[in-house]
Formats: structure tokens, C-alpha cells, sequence
């Protein structure tokens, strides 16, 4: 049974950006998300609503696409409807924002890692709606353009799907929302309603063009932690995100394992930073904060895990630093 488990897990591959581009819809429906930041304030980042995406996989016919694609976008189109159900090697509910997510975003504010990024290297790990990468993009699109802050922005998820009808319309939805927009708004770009945001050809041509003028690289990755490719992903990175990914017992193993690999530097004086944003307890599925600790230590005898962020109210979260010996 565990080599038929494992034989099903969805292999890696580069999930081309252009490709997605090119099966954008002709406009976008989002609502706000509000994530507090450590000064006090308040950053309210676009997102897009799922039964946008639901349209879109119905507007474009899913029976059209042949083979495993097909197969993937119709188990999207199934939990999209209903987006908070978990399926083991199926879907690993990336069409949510989930709370941790947020948390991750509060603790990246108050380190202010946005804004002093230069020449970084960042990836993070089942990234679903990519909340934490959306504060680091909004930061950078909020500053001048600079080629010493060039940005490496590498975002995997187990599905496909996930990467093309959430996590890539999100990026452009911050984007446009930015203040990098507006020397392009002066050149024609058109303005949207608040709640919509029209897909043309002239938008892409100018988000395609901003990620150059702003010195942002994005790549895209799906499939399993166990297949990731460090060497087609171009090796280390110095910043490793993941939020709500320690749920399951059994895939703790491969994701601390990718974790580990990922951004664990030989050079003793390389820096690095590995953030992990988890509830402590999830209940009904047996992960948590104590069994993730466990598991890097037992993986690694000096590897060290700290509770950097806390939040008591309501469920208890936590977001942790992980060194690596």
C-alpha cells in the first residue's frame, strides 16, 4: 500500500508562466483580504473569488482538455464548490486562504523582508493563494525599481490547477493594485472596478513588462515535495516559506526533507531564513506544531525550530524559524 501511495503522488514539473497567461479569462472578480501588519496597520491585498474561478473552469469547458490536465481541472472545478475538504494526493486545498497563511504575512511586515530583499532567492512550499509572497510582491511594487533588489520568486503546489486559477490571477491582482501601475496607468493602461479587473492583451503585455522593470523572476512548479528539483529550480534559496502544510502526518518526512535541501547553505556564513506557519493542533488529522518539531529533530539532531510569532486568540497559531545544522 505505501508503494501504490507513493506511486501516485504527482510528479514534478514547471508550470510554464506565459502558458497561464495565455489561458487567463477576460476579467477577474476578487474581494479584499485585510492582514494586520506588525506596526498597527492594516494591508488589504485582492483576492480572487472562487466562484470566479469556478466560472472560468465551466466558461472554458473542461471536457475540451484531454488526459491527466483534464482529470486535474475536474477534481478543481469539484472543490472549488467545496474548498475546505482535503484529499490526500488529490487536492491539498490550495484554492483557500487559510488562516496561517495571514500570520505568515503579519511576521514578514515586522521583519520588513519586502522592502531590504536584494538579489534573493524565495520559494515557497504549497503555496495555494500565495498570501505571504503577495506582501513580499506588494513590498517590492511599492518601491522604486532597482536592479539590486532582483527577486527569484519560485511557488509550488501539489496542483497544477492551483498555480493557474488562483495563485498566478492573485500576483496580477497585487500588481495591479500597486503603485507600480500607475506610471503604466499614465500610459493608457485602462482603470477596472473595484471589485473586477478586465484581462486584456495590453495588461499582460504591462505586467510582463513591470516584473522586468521591477527585476522579478517568476517560476512556477507543481507536483509532489518528494519529486521537487533543485537542480532545475536553479539550487538554494535564501528565503523558504510554507503555511498550513503540517497537517498530515505521514508528508511531514518529504516536506522536511524539502525544506532541509532547500535552504540549507554548506557556507557557514550564509544566510538564510526558514519559515514554517502552522496551527498547533489540527484536529481530526493528527499534525501539529509538536509533531512537526519532533519530525526536524528527528530528521536533523541540530537542527533548531523557535516560535518567532504567536497567536493565542481563537485556535492557537504559530509561526517558526527553522535552522538547520
Amino acid at each position: 500500500m505505501a508503494w501504490e501511495a507513493e506511486t501516485a503522488r504527482k510528479p514534478f514539473s514547471e508550470v510554464s508562466l506565459d502558458s497561464v497567461l495565455e489561458t487567463m479569462p477576460p476579467k477577474i472578480s476578487h474581494s479584499p483580504l485585510t492582514v494586520p501588519l506588525s506596526n498597527g496597520s492594516v494591508l488589504t491585498i485582492p483576492r480572487r473569488d472562487l466562484f470566479d474561478a469556478r466560472f472560468q473552469l465551466i466558461s472554458q469547458g473542461t471536457g475540451d482538455v484531454e488526459g491527466p490536465e483534464s482529470a486535474e481541472l475536474m477534481s478543481a472545478l469539484q472543490f472549488l464548490d467545496n474548498p475546505s475538504d482535503l484529499v490526500p494526493l488529490v487536492y491539498e486545498g490550495g484554492l483557500k486562504t487559510w488562516e496561517c497563511s495571514v500570520d505568515l504575512a503579519t511576521y514578514l511586515s515586522g521583519i520588513d523582508y519586502g522592502a531590504r530583499s536584494t538579489k534573493t532567492r524565495i520559494l515557497e512550499i504549497g503555496c495555494g493563494t500565495a498570501i505571504p509572497t503577495l506582501y513580499i510582491l506588494h513590498s517590492i511594487f511599492s518601491s522604486p525599481p532597482s536592479k539590486e533588489r532582483e527577486i527569484h520568486v519560485h511557488l509550488q503546489d501539489y496542483n497544477a490547477s492551483v498555480l493557474q486559477l488562483i495563485t498566478i490571477p492573485n500576483i496580477i491582482l497585487t500588481w495591479y493594485h500597486s503603485s507600480a501601475v500607475r506610471t503604466f496607468r499614465s500610459g493608457g493602461l485602462e482603470d477596472h472596478a473595484e471589485s473586477a479587473l478586465n484581462i486584456t492583451p495590453q495588461l499582460l503585455d504591462t505586467f510582463r513588462k513591470s516584473l522586468e522593470t521591477y527585476w522579478v523572476h517568476i517560476r512556477l512548479f507543481s507536483g509532489s515535495w518528494e519529486s521537487f528539483d533543485l537542480g532545475i529550480t536553479g539550487g538554494r534559496y535564501d528565503l523558504v516559506l510554507t503555511s498550513e502544510t503540517i497537517y498530515r502526518l505521514d508528508s511531514l518526512p518529504s516536506l522536511i526533507h524539502l525544506m532541509q535541501r532547500a535552504c540549507h547553505l554548506d557556507d557557514d556564513s550564509g544566510q538564510y531564513l526558514c519559515l514554517v506557519a502552522a496551527k498547533a493542533v489540527y484536529f481530526g488529522v493528527g499534525g501539529g506544531v509538536a509533531e512537526f518539531t519532533q519530525c526536524v529533530e528527528a530528521t536533523n539532531q541540530g537542527a533548531r525550530v523557535e516560535t518567532v510569532l504567536e497567536k493565542k486568540s481563537g485556535v492557537n497559531r504559530k509561526v517558526m524559524s527553522v535552522q538547520w545544522l
